[in-house]
């Protein structure tokens, strides 16, 4: 045996050592996190997206164009605040719409908090729903409850929001929140950040979006599927999120994209980032109408949407 042999059975010994307490650590740190990831996914709570739901109806009406509208997204923003978000702020944007024979020259706004990324603060994932509603007939400045469409989005957002503020929910990548605005005038509110996404540029990781995820009339659980709407980029994520869904709630799923360009994940395909949307699998015959109010949404099914979306977020960092 050579003398060099010798010297380097310490050294083999003292990297079999770092190896092995390098992957023990990283198992532990895996195990924590699947083990806060099932902590958040159980604190979601269909009771608390009822009460945000209610809430927002009881503003009596959140047409983007009527004269409360910062009024609004000023009274969400506060929310945010009050669950710890002091970051939590107004992103305005202009718009020009022509409605019934009116023209409407005003700044609107997104409402806009995140938790800042441990590993890579400055990669964005990006959960959000439109908050503003509107009316097929009727007078959309006076009542519109809009409970489903899409008060049910924003408390979807807003409960992700609350759950990871209160298990400290530190993400290797930024999550932001974002309750849309004036998204029944013409996806305007999405089209803006999209565009220009507050110096995030060509860092948005993904972004889910929320619109009606709370119509579900069949109190049988076994019926229940929700469907997720992809994008040509955006495919691989999609059957991450089949998975998450498979794994941690009761829903089934489909994949119909027939209305993917109707609602705030759009402009983010089309700026180039991939995208998906939560939609209720069922169809809503009262959105758009004085009908959908709390009564007519399933908050056990919110609920698991809601999950698979922090499962899948939980998952991607």
């Amino acid at each position: 045996m050579k003398f060099t042999d010798v010297l380097s059975y310490p050294i083999i010994l003292v990297a079999m050592i770092l190896l092995l307490t390098y992957c023990t650590k990283e198992d532990s740190e895996k195990a924590s996190k699947e083990e806060l990831a099932l902590k958040m996914l159980n604190g979601i709570n269909a009771d608390s997206l009822e009460a945000d739901v209610i809430w927002l109806q009881n503003m009596g009406t959140r047409f983007a164009l009527n004269g409360n509208h910062k009024d609004v997204a000023t009274k969400i923003k506060k929310r945010f605040v009050q669950m710890g978000y002091s970051n939590a702020i107004l992103d305005s944007f202009r718009i020009n719409k022509t409605y019934r024979e009116v023209v409407y020259e005003q700044w609107q706004y997104n409402v806009i908090a995140f938790i800042q990324g441990t590993k890579y603060p400055d990669s964005l994932c990006i959960i959000g729903g439109h908050y503003d509603n509107i009316l097929s007939t009727g007078d959309p400045f006076t009542v519109v409850p809009g409970a489903n469409d899409n008060a049910s989005g924003v408390a979807g957002v807003m409960e992700i929001a609350r759950i990871m503020k209160k298990y400290s929910f530190r993400p290797e990548s930024s999550i932001m929140f974002i309750a849309f605005g004036s998204e029944e005038l013409g996806l305007w509110g999405s089209r803006d950040f999209a565009a220009n996404p507050n110096g995030f540029s060509q860092k948005i990781k993904f972004m889910l979006n929320y619109d009606m995820i709370a119509c579900e009339p069949e109190t049988n659980p076994e019926t229940w599927y929700v469907n997720i709407m992809d994008y040509d980029n955006s495919h691989d994520l999609r059957k991450d999120a089949e998975e998450m869904c498979k794994k941690h709630t009761v829903l089934d799923y489909v994949n119909d994209n027939t209305h993917n360009k109707q609602s705030d994940s759009y402009p983010f395909f089309t700026n180039g980032y991939k995208a998906l949307f939560f939609f209720s699998g069922k169809t809503d015959t009262n959105f758009h109408t004085l009908n959908d109010v709390v009564g007519n949404c399933n908050f056990e099914y919110c609920r698991e949407i809601v999950k698979l979306s922090v499962a899948l977020l939980a998952d991607k960092n």
